[in-house]
């Protein structure tokens, strides 16, 4: 153990309260060690995240939509690396991301108008925990799939995107998210180029090429 911390799997992590920035290591550290008996023998083979209230997403010009994504969620695999990160591996089986309609989302506070429902289903999530600072990155590939009831149903628009606790900048849209916290909460947020499609009334309706970006608050459980 190095003088003034502690080891984590393996990853020293410096003693909190030296600087600020280690306040947010140790409380990363805490979030991961949360479900161990002990964080210096404790390894980890499991991952469990459920998405929470309080996202956005945004696309192109439009206003912000604000998105409850709760009920969602998703298991996967970790793996310590010899780089000292956690590496992630969500089983795309059992990733469930509620869709964007009236019962999820709402813009300016007025519910998005029903029969428009976008299914968002994923195709990837995997990426990195660094344990010493909470930074976490994933990378995100999923298939969007807009349908007006029985009127309208548009090809799948495919997109990906980081996912990240750090900024992700686009030429148009910006988010920040928030570093895994002692409760197991972490924010991450993505900016996604969306090419144009074959399909000109999507290309018309989401104003394509343009960029979009998804900010979304979620808590994981490692066992």
């Amino acid at each position: 153990m190095a003088a003034g911390g502690l080891m984590l799997a393996g990853v020293p992590v410096p003693a909190a309260g030296a600087v600020a920035e280690e306040a947010g290591s140790a409380a990363a550290v805490a979030a991961i060690a949360a479900t161990a008996p002990s964080a210096a023998s404790a390894t980890w083979s499991h991952v469990l995240m459920n998405t929470l209230s309080g996202c956005e997403l945004a696309v192109s010009l439009y206003p912000t939509f604000s998105y409850d994504a709760s009920g969602g969620g998703g298991s996967g695999s970790v793996r310590q690396g010899d780089d000292g990160l956690l590496h992630l591996t969500f089983d795309v089986a059992t990733l469930n991301i509620p869709p964007i309609n009236s019962q999820h989302a709402s813009i300016i506070g007025i519910p998005v108008p029903p029969p428009l429902n976008i299914a968002i289903v994923p195709q990837r999530l995997e990426g990195t925990l660094d344990p010493a600072t909470g930074q976490l990155d994933l990378e995100f590939l999923a298939s969007f799939e807009f349908t007006a009831g029985s009127l309208y149903r548009a090809a799948p628009l495919t997109v990906a995107t980081t996912l990240t606790t750090e900024a992700s900048q686009g030429d148009q849209l910006s988010g920040t998210g928030h570093r895994l916290a002692a409760d197991g909460r972490a924010r991450l947020a993505g900016v996604a180029r969306v090419p144009a499609t074959e399909d000109r009334l999507l290309n018309s309706f989401l104003l394509l090429p343009s960029e979009a970006l998804a900010v979304l608050s979620a808590d994981l459980t490692f066992s």
